[in-house]
């Protein structure tokens, strides 16, 4: 019985993972943004002053509009990563070619960026 119980405890420590997807070019974010779905988002690298860490950019795409997130990019010791903090900033687009242009302004060179 003890055995048992064992293995569900590891079971609940399994943390469910997921591939993300790199890209490092200009073409693949756009057509990456292009093609987005409403379960999927980019994340990428800013290049931003008023942005701890230059800002992390999330795009997203929602019943037929984008949605961009600009928030500061700060390092977490525990996870040893960055990860999204505060100070954040929404945006609205119509069109992927204005959220695209929204984003490029905004992103680190060269382009680091994730699709999740």
């Amino acid at each position: 019985m003890a055995n048992g119980a064992s293995k569900q405890m590891r079971k609940r420590r399994v943390v469910e993972t997921y591939q993300e997807r790199q890209m490092s070019n200009e073409k693949d974010l756009w057509d990456f943004i292009h093609a987005l779905d409403e379960d999927e988002g980019i994340r990428v690298e800013g290049d931003l002053d008023n942005h701890i860490g230059g800002g992390f950019i999330f795009v997203g795409y929602y019943r037929g509009s984008y949605c961009v997130n600009i928030c500061d990019r700060v390092w977490n010791e525990k996870l040893s990563k960055y990860v999204a903090g505060e100070k954040d900033e929404w945006y609205y687009y119509d069109t992927a070619e204005a959220a695209y242009k929204f984003t490029l302004k905004q992103a680190r060179r060269p382009i680091r960026a994730w699709l999740y």
